[in-house]
């Protein structure tokens, strides 16, 4: 349940049926799913056939916060974060950053900053032929046999 810690820092105390409701709508991420299918599906039969809307007022106080979008059609899904994927840093060896640079062409968006270099950098070591074991007495790899 760190989702919901998380959601309770950001946002401040999340209510039950609204956890439910984020509960099922982690199950589709990226899928735009109706009001009332969330109300059939988080709900139970009994709350649902006793009233087909009751979620719509929690998705819309979900929508307020920042937590749920919406589509033009009234359908509702978890917001994506994309934020903090674009704020993410990728760290990348020397060797690549020596050829992005190398290459001429621009990045947007992306610093090719040096990295600093380490006191001990790893050794680089020469590839060496593949040696290959002698294999089982009395065989030959062409197939035949010593006999």
């Amino acid at each position: 349940m760190e989702f919901a810690g998380t959601l309770a820092a950001a946002f401040g105390r999340v209510h039950c049926d609204e956890n439910d409701i984020i509960d099922y709508l982690k199950g589709c991420p990226g899928t735009f799913v109706s009001g009332k299918e969330i109300a059939r599906k988080v709900g139970g039969r009994e709350l649902y056939d006793k009233d087909r809307g009751w979620a719509i007022p929690i998705l819309t106080q979900l929508v307020r916060r920042g937590i749920v979008e919406t589509d033009h059609l009234g359908h509702f899904r978890l917001m994506l974060e994309t934020k903090k994927k674009k704020e993410k840093e990728q760290h990348i060896s020397p060797q690549i950053l020596n050829i992005l640079k190398s290459s001429g062409k621009s990045f947007d968006g992306i610093t090719l900053e040096e990295e600093a270099q380490d006191d001990n950098p790893v050794p680089s070591y020469p590839k060496t032929e593949r040696q290959t074991s002698p294999g089982p007495a009395g065989f030959k790899p062409d197939g035949g046999d010593q006999s």
